[in-house]
């Protein structure tokens, strides 16, 4: 290396200060410490300070961020961007959170930035606001949106979404269930769609997880609807029917629709149950619409008393629903059908049961029940009485037992 070729590179300025005992040590020395010239450093560091006030400086950032594959960072200067008023930086902000946390995390923090008024609510464009579920208005039924059964209305379920993706999946499932040649027939009818806020009615996002929602937020709408179910289309994992409330993702499909609606009339799983639910259910003797517990001969007649069918036309099968308890059951078909998996085939005995299920809904029982259990925890007894009265308006046992034990 020649004594000019040294000297040019000694005099440049670094970020750390060597004593050079000679050029060509020195020359090493910067090597090894790898030393770095300052002019990057305090670039970014200069546009970090600009993007305190400055959107085009946030947005700047968030770009480079969003290059090197930085997205949590690069979510970080897309909001400073919008809380400076920059719109292109909060359509960035708005889509990129929704990939990484989720629809209701968006809209959450949407809702503590305008009410922080770190952002003005009007540059939140319509189409954004239906897809989070951050509708302007309490919640409001929409129009023409339900279904009316030819065969009457034994049993009335009220639809609920939050977000635009559950509105269309709503109108998706009622026109499938209206093709359907089994659902079409069931004296089941649908209220108008209710239109809820995403942040009010909270439902959760985790897959693989069974979706959980802020369900006393419809406790008005309870009240005051002539319905006995729900039926929740939000949120995203796993779906469910528990309480008179029938929970799907806003992706469901009819077919999953089916099997939760067949909970709503008495058949289980027929696949393992959760240990405490088997435990629960799962006793010598008990029965529902499509499992007996045992297969005792006197099992078999008191279900078939209890469902009013002939002698014949039974097989029965065994499941693994009571696997966690180590109790046999037993379907009472000798096919796979939509309680082991939800796109299968119908069974005809099947379908005779849920006929007969709908023939006697005060045996099914009502939200209205739930959310008298939920007002009793919170002392609400005005309340509590108040939808007790309800569930026994619908015929259901217990209610009016509870009633009569005041």
């Amino acid at each position: 290396m020649t004594r000019s070729l040294v000297r040019q590179m000694s005099s440049i300025r670094f970020g750390c200060i060597i004593r050079l005992k000679s050029q060509l040590a020195g020359f090493f020395a910067l090597l090894l410490l790898g030393c770095t010239p300052q002019t990057q450093p305090d670039r970014q560091q200069q546009l970090m300070l600009q993007a305190t006030t400055e959107p085009a400086a946030a947005m700047q950032l968030a770009r480079q961020r969003l290059a090197g594959n930085e997205l949590t960072d690069a979510l970080r200067w897309f909001r400073q961007a919008a809380s400076l008023g920059d719109t292109d930086g909060l359509n960035h902000a708005i889509q990129l959170q929704q990939r990484l946390e989720g629809r209701l995390a968006t809209a959450k923090w949407l809702e503590q930035q305008a009410a922080n008024e770190q952002l003005n609510p009007a540059a939140i464009n319509s189409e954004q606001r239906a897809t989070l579920g951050l509708w302007r208005s309490a919640p409001v039924a929409v129009a023409a949106s339900g279904y009316q059964a030819t065969t009457g209305c034994n049993l009335t379920i009220q639809p609920v979404a939050s977000q635009q993706a559950g509105v269309g999946r709503w109108q998706h499932l009622k026109a499938a269930w209206a093709a359907d040649g089994l659902l079409s027939q069931l004296p089941v009818c649908f209220k108008d769609l209710l239109k809820v806020n995403a942040t009010e009615l909270n439902c959760s996002e985790q897959a693989g997880t069974r979706i959980q929602c802020d369900y006393p937020v419809l406790t008005e709408q309870v009240v005051a609807g002539e319905f006995s179910q729900l039926l929740i289309i939000a949120g995203q994992g796993v779906a469910s029917y528990n309480n008179g409330i029938i929970q799907l993702p806003d992706t469901a499909s009819l077919a999953l629709l089916q099997h939760e609606f067949m909970h709503v009339l008495g058949f289980i799983d027929e696949y393992p149950l959760a240990k405490a639910a088997a435990a629960q259910l799962c006793q010598p003797g008990n029965y529902v619409a499509n499992l007996l517990f045992d297969n005792s001969p006197a099992t078999l007649a008191a279900w078939r008393q209890h469902w009013h069918l002939p002698v014949g036309g039974v097989e029965l099968t065994a499941v693994n629903t009571c696997q966690e308890t180590g109790q046999q059951a037993y379907r009472v078909v000798a096919k796979i059908n939509p309680m082991e998996s939800y796109q299968t085939a119908m069974p005809e005995l099947y379908q005779q049961l849920m006929v007969r299920a709908l023939s006697n809904p005060e045996n099914i029982m009502p939200v209205q029940y739930y959310f008298a259990y939920l007002a009793r925890q919170q002392q609400a007894w005005q309340q509590w009485h108040t939808l007790m009265q309800l569930a026994a308006g619908h015929g259901y046992d217990d209610a009016v037992n509870a009633l009569q034990h005041l």
